[in-house]
């Protein structure tokens, strides 16, 4: 490219960029504390274009929560040193615990729709589900969980959605390192009380309480 010739976005790249500029905004700002114009100024662009490419500001925070979903299900994916289950389940939490810290104020707007936007409730779902079915992928399970695993593996997610809103609504007053070793403990407690119900998972359960 010459010097001094101007970039050309096509409407894809120009629309990201705006999403990119938004998620960073509502990341760091409640979202009823952000006006469509701060973030046209933030990205320096008219007002005009965000409408044309999002309607009003509920559409480009809910385009920012689909480009969250998608960095939220990268998390559930193994890395290189997670070579034990114990390493891949406090992987998995370290990750969402500083994903979030990191969006605080998106994750938390997310988090507490409860029911008001089905479209943000339903982004929310899909991170909810990938969780879910990581944790059964970690307990080696082949077949549907009987009910009290659904119910178990369910509630491992919630746990870790309730304790995350209670440490972001306070500071993050906790070192990450005992806020994940507290979140592992309660995950593996939680998979405990109902390995009786399920004993193909007693062995994993097993596995991961010797370090819980």
């Amino acid at each position: 490219m010459s010097p001094g010739k101007k970039t050309t976005l096509t409407r894809g790249q120009r629309r990201a960029a705006l999403v990119d500029v938004a998620a960073d905004l509502f990341a760091r700002k409640p979202y009823d504390d952000i006006y469509i114009s701060e973030i046209a100024e933030a990205a320096g662009v008219a007002h005009g274009l965000l409408f044309y490419h999002f309607k009003d500001k509920r559409g480009l925070f809910l385009a920012v929560l689909e480009q969250m979903l998608g960095e939220i299900l990268e998390l559930h994916k193994s890395r290189e040193d997670d070579d034990s289950r114990e390493s891949r389940l406090r992987g998995l939490l370290r990750r969402h615990i500083e994903y979030r810290r990191r969006h605080v104020h998106t994750v938390l707007a997310m988090m507490r729709a409860d029911r008001q936007d089905p479209e943000a409730d339903e982004l929310f779902e899909q991170g909810r589900r990938a969780g879910a079915e990581f944790m059964l992928d970690l307990l080696s399970l082949t077949t549907e969980p009987l009910p009290p695993l659904r119910i178990a593996v369910r509630g491992v997610m919630g746990m870790l959605d309730e304790v995350t809103i209670d440490w972001l609504t306070h500071d993050c007053d906790l070192d990450v390192d005992e806020l994940e070793q507290l979140v592992y403990a309660a995950a593996v407690a939680i998979l405990a009380s109902v390995q009786s119900a399920h004993p193909d998972i007693c062995f994993v359960v097993s596995e991961l309480r010797l370090t819980a």
